[in-house]
């Protein structure tokens, strides 16, 4: 494995001896940031709270870009704006004037390992003694209930609101599973959170994941999050989705057999409202809900807006 110690690089106006942050935040894209949380969890971080760059990684060793293109704008006969990708650490100040890191970025494509070495070395570096991932995906669940959030952690007893898949799963890893995986080998809490969004919605921002993921970092992290700038937006995303369903026979059929199949999961336990895991229900095939998925983001995507000071952000 190459030097890992190469691939971090403190802002220059920055000394690491002098932050005081023990928590970070990790929003790292997976390959599917199902209704934008990821994205929109930065975006209004950023917005609400006061924030700086304190480092970053060499993106250029351990992207690829031909996988993953960058934009840029052609304006007739020049270019400008190149969306530059970066992973980038900023230290966050909460509302309670308690600072935490929050690592964000595209997820990398090469040299894991190398990268998974860096980022602890940056860990110790820093003594952190807590790092969250929030993350989510695209999952057969309704929007008509109470969006799901699992769990998982380097051990699960670093976990303050435990609630794991009901089974053993055999599946593709993103970097930021690498990542809790040898941290926690090398003795730091990782704790993981994944919303999981409707997957007939996915491709649409969906404020509800991202106020799901913030209230989890919450209870996490003991760090207040500004989540009630979210709820305007969150509603009319609700108000929206329900216009076009109601509108969709085939949408209904697919919500309806969903609603069965989380009903299903409910565990039995008194005041527990969070699902277990799937049932034996019957839903629409993939080319079904592909199909009717396409027709309704198009209804959804007549019109979009934003506030003045961009905290929220809405379909409708």
């Amino acid at each position: 494995m190459l030097d890992p110690t190469t691939l971090f690089q403190y802002e220059k106006d920055v000394e690491p001896r002098s932050l005081t942050a023990t928590t970070m935040v990790v929003t790292l894209e997976a390959f599917a940031d199902a209704g934008h949380a990821q994205e929109l969890i930065e975006e209004h971080l950023f917005d609400a709270l006061p924030h700086r760059v304190i480092g970053r990684l060499d993106l250029d060793q351990v992207f690829d870009y031909g996988a993953h293109r960058p934009e840029i704008t052609l304006e007739h006969d020049r270019f400008l704006d190149y969306a530059r990708p970066e992973i980038l650490l900023y230290e966050v100040t909460a509302p309670n004037e308690r600072p935490f890191y929050l690592l964000t970025g595209p997820e990398p494509t090469l040299q894991w390992e190398r990268i998974a070495s860096a980022i602890r070395i940056v860990v110790e570096q820093l003594g952190v003694t807590r790092t969250v991932m929030a993350q989510s995906f695209p999952a057969p669940v309704p929007h008509t209930r109470p969006l799901t959030i699992t769990t998982y952690a380097d051990d699960p007893e670093h976990i303050q609101a435990p609630r794991p898949l009901p089974a053993t799963f055999r599946m593709r890893s993103t970097f930021t599973y690498l990542l809790t995986l040898r941290l926690g080998q090398a003795g730091h809490e990782t704790v993981g959170l994944v919303a999981h969004v409707p997957q007939y919605l996915h491709e649409m921002p969906y404020p509800e994941a991202t106020i799901a993921l913030l209230r989890g970092i919450e209870t996490e992290t003991g760090l207040p999050m500004p989540v009630g700038a979210l709820a305007p937006a969150a509603q009319a995303t609700r108000e929206a989705v329900a216009e076009q369903v109601a509108d969709a026979a085939q949408l209904q059929q697919l919500v309806r057999a969903f609603e069965e199949n989380y009903d299903r999961a409910l565990p039995a336990g008194p005041g527990d409202s969070t699902p277990g895991g799937p049932a034996e229900t019957e839903v629409p095939s993939g080319d079904e809900i592909a199909a009717e998925v396409e027709r309704f983001l198009q209804g959804l995507g007549d019109g979009t807006g934003d506030t003045e000071d961009g905290q929220d952000h809405q379909a409708s």
